[in-house]
């Protein structure tokens, strides 16, 4: 499959679905990215209600540095996110997807991301969906493996 071809049975209508297992929020994201091909490195973060289903605080984040050192930066982006869920989207969660130009290997920047994301997170009481990522040649989902590390074990 081209990257750019969008499956038929994705389309806007998996926007609105309720996103109950990893599978439904693979399908919202891909819907949601449409052809992949990106210019600049993202977060994408939409809050999901108790209902499971996606609401409208959907927004990105762009001008990423490579790296997400800005300690301060992950921090204060789940207290907004957790002010968020608190005052809007009652036991609702977050879910993440980080997009980048390039191939789909995945780099050092991009577990960087998805493991500050994922501490940060945890540290701000935000509920986390999986974290997935976009690049111009396919999307995928963070691994349990891959946000551990290889010193896990």
């Amino acid at each position: 499959m081209a990257h750019d071809d969008i499956p038929p049975e994705l389309t806007r209508r998996d926007l609105q679905r309720p996103i109950l297992d990893q599978q439904a929020l693979f399908s919202f994201w891909r819907a949601l990215m449409g052809p992949l091909g990106f210019s600049r490195a993202m977060l994408w973060l939409c809050f999901i209600a108790a209902d499971n289903r996606p609401t409208p605080f959907l927004t990105q984040v762009d001008e990423l540095p490579e790296l997400p050192d800005d300690e301060p930066l992950l921090v204060n982006l789940m207290h907004v996110a957790r002010r968020l869920l608190d005052d809007q989207v009652t036991d609702g969660s977050l879910a993440v997807l980080l997009s980048r130009p390039g191939s789909a290997q995945l780099s050092d920047s991009d577990l960087a991301w998805a493991r500050g994301l994922s501490r940060a997170s945890h540290e701000a009481g935000v509920p986390l969906r999986p974290l997935h990522l976009a690049t111009d040649e396919e999307l995928r989902v963070f691994t349990l493996d891959d946000l551990l590390g290889p010193d896990a074990a």
